[in-house]
């Protein structure tokens, strides 16, 4: 059965051609893509897939890594130090970023500044 969802990452479905009205989603007010998927997954990475480090070990809920870079946070003048360590991340829906907590900050990194330990 042919649909339309939207490739911005809001997860928007329709049964006909047309554009994506969800607040905040990076292609909003963009026209929707044609999609003929059966398995109701689009063409999107399963939550199955598997999230790797900069170094490609696999990451899991709960394990300890630390920043291979100094990292400075947007918006603010507070920079986190290459070797600071995270412990007990959690994987989020995208593949690339990890839920995790620095020096007592609740933070959202991406996988590439990441080293298992």
């Amino acid at each position: 059965m042919t649909h339309y969802v939207c490739k911005g990452g809001c997860g928007g479905v329709l049964d006909e051609i047309g554009i994506c009205e969800t607040d905040g989603c990076s292609n909003q007010y963009e026209m929707m893509e044609e999609c003929d998927c059966t398995d109701g997954k689009h063409g999107m990475k399963s939550a199955e897939s598997v999230v790797k480090d900069s170094n490609g070990a696999v990451l899991s809920d709960g394990d300890d890594v630390v920043l291979i870079k100094d990292l400075t946070l947007r918006g603010s003048s507070k920079t986190f130090k290459r070797g600071t360590k995270a412990s007990k991340i959690k994987l989020t829906d995208n593949p690339e970023e990890v839920d995790c907590k620095l020096e007592g900050t609740a933070i959202v990194l991406r996988v590439e500044f990441l080293k298992k330990i």
